[in-house]
């Protein structure tokens, strides 16, 4: 028994473990798109901003807002007009949105096992079970364990008793027992 937590807690861990890996791999690819195309924008720090971008997205939420504000004061002050602080925004948006329905739910799902859209709705039913920020950054983690938890306890006890059935089934079986 005292094995067999072992080894769930190990599972549990290297899960944890996987998806801070993806979760920053995400950050990663983050700056190196807003920092390229903030760059491309002709954004004075641009890859400055797309650096703080790798560091600041490990927080969710947060970190992308800490990131756009100076972006949005530097074009303001850069260009003076309304017109770049929307483009840089912009660019803000879409890479988020890419982010989000795109390559975070892949990135992050292949490295801790889970398909993309089960990181998706993962997201979102344990945003509404926890709420606030804390939900949506569990998420992941905390579907991996129920994964494990859930494959180490019930589906594999199940798998277990299915091949057992299986097994006095067999007519050789059958006739030893005898």
């Amino acid at each position: 028994v005292e094995d067999d937590r072992d080894f769930v807690l190990d599972q549990i861990n290297s899960y944890v473990i996987a998806y801070f890996r993806g979760q920053l791999l995400v950050c990663l690819v983050d700056g190196i798109l807003i920092g390229s195309a903030l760059t491309i924008c002709g954004l004075n720090f641009a890859p400055l901003i797309g650096c703080l971008v790798v560091i600041l997205t490990m927080i969710p939420y947060i970190g992308i807002i800490l990131c756009w504000i100076p972006s949005v004061l530097i074009a303001a002050a850069q260009w003076g007009d309304w017109t770049h602080v929307f483009i840089v925004t912009g660019v803000f948006f879409i890479i988020q949105n890419l982010e989000g329905m795109f390559y975070a739910p892949r990135i992050v799902g292949n490295s801790v096992g889970l398909h993309p859209m089960t990181v998706i709705v993962s997201i979102f039913v344990w945003g509404l079970l926890i709420g606030g920020l804390l939900g949506p950054i569990l998420a992941v983690p905390l579907t991996a364990t129920l994964k494990v938890l859930l494959a180490r306890y019930v589906w594999g006890k199940r798998l277990r008793e299915r091949v057992s059935e299986t097994v006095t089934h067999v007519p050789v079986v059958r006739e030893s027992a005898r």
